[in-house]
């Protein structure tokens, strides 16, 4: 087993992103997808030492294949929290198949709930939306909320099986509609998958072929979903 490959177990047996391991290691994020993808040789200094820290491995397991002890070192299950919980205001909601303008996608001030933010992120960084409708029945229920991680802000990828939010619009950004789908990626590109149990909510987007001049685009990732009492 090479170096990168034991890197990539480690980073698999974390169930982390790319920016994850960014995050937690401070190794830039394009030098870790390079290592990653066996793009380039390993690295010196104090690379890896940083990336086996963050991970819960042994550096000389990462770099030779060896170790004292086991080669993974396990750590506890909880860790510390990075980010204190803090409140994010709920501003809008996601509901499929349908089309508002503008003003009426977001909550007016008096409508605007707080929910506690999702650890490990700035609350800044995050936005709280409401479940409307069957349109996540597999996995969140009608008031709902979610908890969501700004893209835009942060530049976190989106990755396979992901749930994220989108935003749709048409005549030049004056109808939008915002829901939130399962990205899928499929041999021809990614789409977006419905989480409903609804035969009117079954149609996937497909970003590599987008009709009717909608302009499609995603907003955020959810974290976490909570449930309504």
């Amino acid at each position: 087993m090479t170096w990168v490959e034991r890197l990539n177990e480690a980073l698999a047996k974390k169930a982390w992103t790319k920016a994850e391991l960014q995050r937690q290691s401070g190794v830039p994020y394009d030098n870790i997808v390079k290592y990653l993808g066996g793009k380039v040789d390993q690295p010196r200094g104090d690379t890896l030492p940083k990336l086996a820290q963050a991970l819960g491995v042994d550096p000389l397991w990462l770099e030779k294949g060896i170790s004292s002890s086991a080669p993974i070192i396990a750590k506890p299950e909880l860790t510390p929290i990075q980010q204190s919980v803090g409140s994010i205001p709920v501003t809008g909601k996601v509901a499929a198949n349908t089309w508002l303008s503008v003003d009426d996608m977001d909550f007016g001030y008096d409508d605007i709930e707080y929910v506690p933010s999702a650890s490990g992120y700035p609350v800044e960084l995050q936005f709280a939306l409401k479940v409307e409708g069957n349109c996540l029945n597999k996995v969140a229920n009608h008031g709902d909320r979610l908890i969501c991680l700004d893209i835009a802000k942060t530049g976190v990828e989106t990755e396979d099986g992901d749930l994220v939010i989108v935003e749709r619009s048409r005549f030049e950004g004056q109808m939008i509609e915002r829901t939130a789908k399962r990205l899928r990626r499929t041999a021809d590109g990614y789409e977006l998958w419905p989480e409903s149990t609804d035969p009117a909510h079954q149609e996937p987007i497909k970003l590599h072929r987008v009709d009717n001049g909608d302009h499609v685009r995603i907003i955020g990732k959810v974290l976490w979903i909570m449930r309504k009492p």
